[in-house]
C-alpha cells in the first residue's frame, strides 16, 4: 500500500506531499493540479518498466513540459514510501528518483536520470540499500547473499535513459527488489473511457487489463468469460443493477484479432455493443476496473494495486454512482483507490471517508494539498452536505 509520495518539480506540483489512505477523493476547481499529481503517481508506476523518454512522453505528454516553467530547478524529484506484504510479513520500501528532463530542444532530446535509491526495512533488513543509481553507476544488493550474512553488492553501468528498477528481472536474487518493481508497477491510471475506444472489436489473447481509455474491453471480457465463469456472473450482477433487463453479455469472436459484443435480454434479443449506450458501456467497464481487475491480480502476483479514476460522473447516471461506489467495498486489504470529481452527489459518498479527502488548489502556478478538519466538516453535514460545502468553497 502507498503510504507517501512525494514529487517536486513535476508541472504545477511544486514541493507537494500526498499520504493516502485506502479510499481517496481529490476535489478542487479546474486546473488545480488533480490530474498533474495523477500523472505524476503513473509517471512513477511507468517508469518500473519503459524508458523515462516512454514515459514522458505517454504519461506527462511531452518531456518538454515535465517542469514548473516558473522555477529555476531542472530536475523533477519523487519520493515514495510504502508497505507491502513479503512472506506473511510487512515490509516498508522507500524509492527516491532524480531525473532530468530536457529543457532546450535544440541540444537535448532525452530525459536523463540523475539519481534512484531504493531501500527496505523489516524482516531482517534495517532500512538496506537494495539498489543504487548515480547517473549510470549502479550498486545492486544480492539479497539472497545478504540473508546468510554475506552482504554483496553487484557493481556495474547502465544507460541513463531508464531506471535501474526498470532492469530488475532476477527474482532469485533480488525478490524484494522486484516485488517493490512489481506493486509499482500496478497503478492503474482511468481518464478517458472513450465511447469509440470502448465499442472497439480488436482483441489479444490474455488480456486481464483495462487499458486506459477503455479500447480493449471486448477483449478484456471475453477473456473473463472464458477464462474465470465466476468472476463472469460477478460482473453480470454488477451490471445488472442498471440494466435488470440485462441476461448475458455474449461474445462472437470472428477472427484471431476480432471480437464482437453482444447484450441478450431474457427473452433471447440482442443488442451490439456499437449501439449501446455511452453510459451503459462507462459502466460496464468501471465495473470490471473496480471489482475484478483487482481481484486477477491480488491471487495470482500477490499484489496490492492502486487504481486511478479520474471523474467516474462522466456519462454515468446519477443515481448509478452509488453502485460503483460500493463496489470498492468489495476489494480484499491492500487495494487503494484514487478518485478525482466534480460531482456533489459522488462527493457526498464521502461523508463516512473524510480521512481520505484531500482538496487541491493552485495559487501562483503551484499547487497545494491540505485536508479537511474531519471535525468541522461533521459538524456542518447536519446543515451542508459535503459536495455542498465543497462548492461553497468551506472545505479547503
Amino acid at each position: 500500500m502507498l503510504q507517501e509520495f512525494r514529487v517536486d518539480n513535476f508541472k504545477s506540483l511544486v514541493n507537494v506531499v500526498f499520504k493516502p489512505q485506502e479510499t481517496n477523493l481529490l476535489i478542487g476547481r479546474n486546473n488545480s493540479g488533480k490530474t498533474n499529481l495523477c500523472q505524476a503517481l503513473k509517471f512513477i508506476s511507468y517508469s518500473s518498466s519503459n524508458t523515462l523518454d516512454e514515459c514522458a512522453d505517454a504519461v506527462a505528454r511531452g518531456r518538454f513540459r515535465m517542469t514548473n516553467s516558473a522555477l529555476e530547478k531542472s530536475t523533477v524529484d519523487f519520493h515514495v514510501r510504502a508497505l507491502f506484504p513479503y512472506q506473511e510479513k510487512n515490509l516498508t520500501f522507500e524509492y527516491d528518483l532524480i531525473i532530468s528532463p530536457p529543457r532546450n530542444s535544440v541540444t537535448e532530446t532525452s530525459v536523463r536520470l540523475d539519481r534512484e535509491v531504493l531501500s527496505v526495512a523489516g524482516a531482517g533488513f534495517d532500512k538496506v540499500v537494495l539498489m543504487e543509481n548515480i547517473a549510470g553507476r549502479v550498486r545492486l544488493l544480492n539479497e539472497k547473499k545478504f540473508m546468510c550474512g554475506k552482504p554483496s553488492y553487484l557493481k556495474t553501468t547502465a544507460p541513463v535513459n531508464a531506471t535501474m528498477l526498470h532492469r530488475v528481472f532476477d527474482s532469485e536474487a533480488n525478490p524484494r527488489a522486484s516485488l517493490f518493481k512489481q506493486n509499482l508497477g500496478a497503478f492503474f491510471y482511468y481518464d478517458d473511457l472513450s465511447p469509440a475506444a470502448m465499442r472497439d472489436s480488436s482483441r489479444k489473447p490474455r488480456e486481464e487489463f483495462m487499458a486506459p481509455n477503455g479500447r480493449n474491453l471486448a477483449s478484456v471480457l471475453y477473456w473473463l468469460k472464458t477464462g474465470n465463469e465466476r468472476k463472469y456472473r460477478d460482473l453480470l450482477t454488477a451490471v445488472r443493477k442498471i440494466e435488470p433487463e440485462l441476461d448475458l453479455i455474449n461474445f462472437y469472436p470472428a477472427s484471431e484479432e476480432n471480437v464482437f459484443m453482444y447484450f441478450e435480454d431474457r427473452d433471447g434479443h440482442s443488442l451490439s455493443a456499437a449501439n449501446a449506450s455511452n453510459g451503459t458501456l462507462r459502466f460496464l467497464a468501471l465495473s470490471y476496473v473496480l471489482l475484478i481487475q483487482p481481484e486477477v491480480l491480488q491471487p495470482v502476483a500477490k499484489l496490492s494495486p492502486l487504481c486511478i479514476i479520474e471523474e467516474p460522473e462522466n456519462g454515468v447516471y446519477v443515481g448509478f454512482l452509488k453502485t460503483l461506489f460500493e463496489m470498492r467495498g468489495e476489494l480484499s486489504g491492500g487495494h487503494q483507490l484514487i478518485f478525482t470529481s466534480h460531482s456533489p452527489y459522488f462527493i457526498d459518498l464521502f461523508d463516512d471517508h473524510l480521512d481520505g479527502v484531500f482538496v487541491v488548489d493552485r495559487r501562483n502556478g503551484q499547487t497545494s494539498i491540505t485536508q479537511p478538519d474531519a471535525a468541522r466538516v461533521k459538524e456542518r453535514l447536519e446543515r451542508f452536505p459535503l459536495g455542498e460545502q465543497h462548492f461553497r468553497e468551506m472545505l479547503g
